[in-house]
């Protein structure tokens, strides 16, 4: 049995050796042959897939292109809160993308009342439907608002680089035609290269029309490509007629727009082929930009069904009291609403025209009351009719007619849609220098008026001195503050004379005594400095700037280049104290304190901050038991207002708080943007000033106060309900004697300060013992604002 198995082993391992043999003697022919099926197989896929890698390259550049190609208008509003003002009358507001092919709203207000999430708008109807791309200022973020002031600024102000770059723009636009045959030229070029391959490219068309899609063929693609670049120049627009009205003041009429139709004021922005971009858009009265609404509302007699809240914000409702019914409208936007015809109606009819002249107030409520009369006619007369007095009850339907104005930047279609009518102002783009006007600053005679002629001694027309300036503005719509930092910037007079002060000390190389511009600029300094010599108080007034040489103790001075000295003229600082609503005690006392670290203080009493004075104000005086007087006082609007003000750089004084509860119970504060609560609290004359009390003297500059009463030579502290800090984020100057609350805090707020008491002024008797740390409190306020003054000029300089 052994010996078979190991015959047939034997076979096997033979067998194997000749297949061996005979494969190897195979492997030449074997290979040949899968060379040749690879290459058969490349020769029948090469065509269909550089077909397919060309069509792809292509769709590639023609994405790239549509992504350029994009209007530059809207660009500007690309991911930006928009209100979409259609031709016919509707709106659709929300966040706006942007494609080549057209626009999408993104409003999340709409997907919370049910409606659709978002809009999508072809661009056939971006150019047939759209009346008006609006963007409320009211509605724009700190961030936007900051960006809205730079192009401003560089729109009434446009810097050379800018000036450069537009007036290029101009010239390559003038030039359309020749930039249309350099592209024709561009893309000639590119068939001339490729006529050699022309077999091929029939080849991969015949792919191409295989394949299917968009193009029929490679040439199709060509084309296209040719005429999406040729395009791209087209959509924009250079007009002389109105590109000098760029940066100014424009009557502007608009047509075909529902609710919109009319003249308005604007400040020229920007335009092309298709739009008009235009910034704080305001009707011949100065009102802002008109948003007029309607809508009617079936309530079929129940007036519990009639409560309807609109896209602007205003809810509408209707109630019955005492037999008597009223219209409640409740505004809870940031502007006023004024309120034109309520028509009830269905059966018969009742209408009363309000003319507009009705407002509602911003975040605020009002009711008016309805008292529908109809007239029937009595049969058969025709022109005899008696009175009925009805209810709104009798009544199916209501229609109620709105208006408002507000600031407003939009860009407008220019097809039939937006026309410019006249420049509403001169334009001035030369400024002034500072050696032209030296004489007339420094003259002191009694002269009414400083004529202001050309290089050929004509008059200059349209330009107007008022309060001191030299402006093209008349003086009803001068803001002096505005003019006072325009020519602050543009002259930089401070900067001008230690630059000149420097220029005395060193050698003047020759190129500056030779160049005219140089050389006129050295003698108009050279005279002012020789008319400042010979007046003592010119003199006094510009030591510090124009002869830095030795201080009054007489000590070297410090070089102006490593510090600049604190100013020696203190201006007056304002302060508004909100007053009146719990107690009067506090601003009588206030109004002693006439001058503080030297400056001359302002003070002006009222007993809301819904005024614009606010922001022209250096101090805010929030007086005691302002913020609580039977529950929470402050309303949104104004607890903004405050936080507005303080970030702008002003100071807020909080003089106490005034919590009538027979518990610890804590409430917070909206006017502050870092979280703090207020607690009961016994009365008490003694608190503990923190290590950071103490450095900042505050209770003892100008007057030394007694904290913890040990005599009664020294005056005292009267304090009430105090304060906790839950996070940490204020700066504790004084605490409790359990240290389980503050009595006085502060939080720096980007460039203002919040001060934070718990004074007990509710009587007069209160106030004259805390009128001291009053007093203390404004030298404390009035220090940090002089520091911050002098950092930021150091940071200037």
């Amino acid at each position: 049995m052994k010996n078979k198995k190991l015959i047939l082993l034997l076979i096997l391992m033979i067998g194997m050796v000749f297949v061996a043999y005979s494969t190897m003697a195979q492997e030449e022919s074997v290979g040949e042959e899968l060379q040749n099926s690879v290459s058969s197989i490349w020769e029948k896929i090469k065509w269909p897939i550089i077909a397919a890698v060309s069509m792809f390259i292509f769709q590639g550049i023609l994405y790239v292109i549509g992504l350029f190609k994009k209007d530059r208008l809207q660009k500007t509003i690309l991911n930006k809160y928009v209100i979409f003002h259609m031709k016919d009358g509707h709106r659709y507001q929300g966040t706006m993308r942007l494609d080549s092919r057209g626009a999408e709203i993104v409003s999340e207000e709409s997907r919370q009342r049910g409606h659709a999430p978002s809009y999508i708008f072809r661009q056939n109807e971006l150019d047939n439907r759209i009346g008006a791309y609006i963007r409320y200022l009211d509605t724009m973020n700190d961030r936007e608002k900051q960006e809205r002031k730079w192009d401003h600024e560089r729109l009434i102000n446009p810097p050379l680089s800018h000036r450069v770059i537009r007036k290029t723009r101009n010239m390559v636009i003038e030039l359309n035609a020749a930039a249309k045959n350099a592209i024709s030229m561009v893309w000639g070029g590119i068939k001339q290269m490729t006529s050699p391959l022309q077999a091929q490219l029939a080849r991969v068309n015949t792919q191409v029309e295989d394949l299917g899609g968009e193009a029929a063929s490679l040439d199709t693609q060509l084309s296209k490509m040719e005429s999406e670049t040729a395009t791209f120049l087209q959509e924009e627009s250079y007009e002389r007629i109105i590109e000098r009205l760029v940066g100014t003041r424009v009557k502007i009429r608009i047509d075909k727009v529902e609710h919109a139709n009319g003249e308005y004021m604007a400040l020229f922005k920007d335009y092309n082929k298709k739009h008009m971009s235009f910034m704080n858009v305001r009707d011949k009265d100065n009102n802002g930009f008109r948003d007029q609404w309607n809508y009617e509302h079936e309530y079929k007699g129940n007036i519990n069904a009639f409560n309807r809240r609109d896209d602007r914000g205003l809810r509408s409702r209707m109630v019955e009291k005492d037999g008597k019914y009223f219209l409640v409208f409740e505004n809870n936007t940031s502007y006023s609403i004024q309120v034109g015809k309520i028509r009830l109606f269905d059966p018969g009819g009742w209408e009363r025209n309000l003319e507009f002249k009705w407002h509602i107030d911003p975040l605020s409520v009002r009711r008016i009351q309805l008292n529908p009369v109809i007239q029937h006619r009595v049969g058969p007369f025709e022109r005899i009719s008696t009175s009925e007095r009805l209810t709104p009850r009798n009544f199916k339907k209501i229609r109620l007619e709105f208006r408002s104005f507000r600031d407003a930047d939009v860009i407008f279609p220019r097809k039939d849609v937006c026309t410019i009518i006249e420049s509403a102002e001169k334009r001035q783009q030369e400024l002034f220098t500072i050696s032209a006007l030296t004489d007339a600053i420094l003259d002191r005679s009694e002269t009414e008026e400083i004529p202001l002629q050309d290089s050929e001694g004509k008059a200059i027309h349209g330009m107007n001195l008022v309060h001191g300036y030299v402006t093209n503005v008349n003086e009803e719509r001068i803001d002096l503050k505005t003019i006072d930092s325009s020519y602050s910037r543009r002259w930089e007079v401070e900067s001008a004379y230690s630059h000149f002060d420097n220029s005395l000390r060193l050698k003047l190389p020759i190129h500056k005594r030779t160049i005219p511009y140089f050389a006129n600029r050295i003698a108009s300094q050279n005279i002012l400095v020789e008319q400042i010599s010979q007046n003592e108080l010119h003199k006094e007034t510009f030591s510090q700037l124009t002869l830095p040489t030795k201080s009054r103790n007489g000590k070297p001075r410090i070089p102006l280049q490593k510090l600049l000295p604190r100013p020696e003229f203190k201006l007056p600082l304002k302060v508004m104290a909100l007053t009146g609503n719990s107690s009067n005690e506090e601003f009588p006392v206030l109004q002693q304190f006439e001058y503080v670290s030297e400056h001359h203080m302002l003070y002006e009493s009222v007993n809301n901050l819904r005024n614009d004075r606010l922001a022209k104000m250096d101090i805010l005086w929030i007086g005691n038991g302002e913020i609580y007087k039977s529950g929470y006082r402050l309303n949104i609007d104004t607890e903004h207002r405050i936080k507005n003000f303080a970030s702008q750089g002003g100071i807020v004084i909080v003089s106490g708080q005034d919590i009538k509860t027979n518990s610890r119970q804590r409430r917070g504060a909206g006017w502050i943007p870092e979280p703090l609560t207020g607690i009961e609290y016994e009365e008490t004359d003694e608190c503990l000033p923190t290590s950071k009390g103490r450095r900042s003297r505050v209770f003892r500059t100008p007057h030394v106060l007694n904290t913890t009463p040990d005599t009664t030579e020294i005056p005292g502290i009267r304090l009430d309900d105090m304060w906790v800090d839950p996070l940490g984020k204020w700066n504790s100057l004084a605490e409790s004697i359990t240290h389980d609350a503050s009595a006085l805090l502060t939080l720096p707020f980007q460039q203002g300060l919040y001060i934070v008491t718990s004074l007990k002024n509710d009587t007069e008797n209160d106030v004259k013992i805390n009128h001291k740390f009053m007093e203390n409190l404004l030298h404390f306020s009035v220090r940090w604002k002089d520091n911050q003054r002098w950092r930021q000029r150091l940071i200037r300089r």
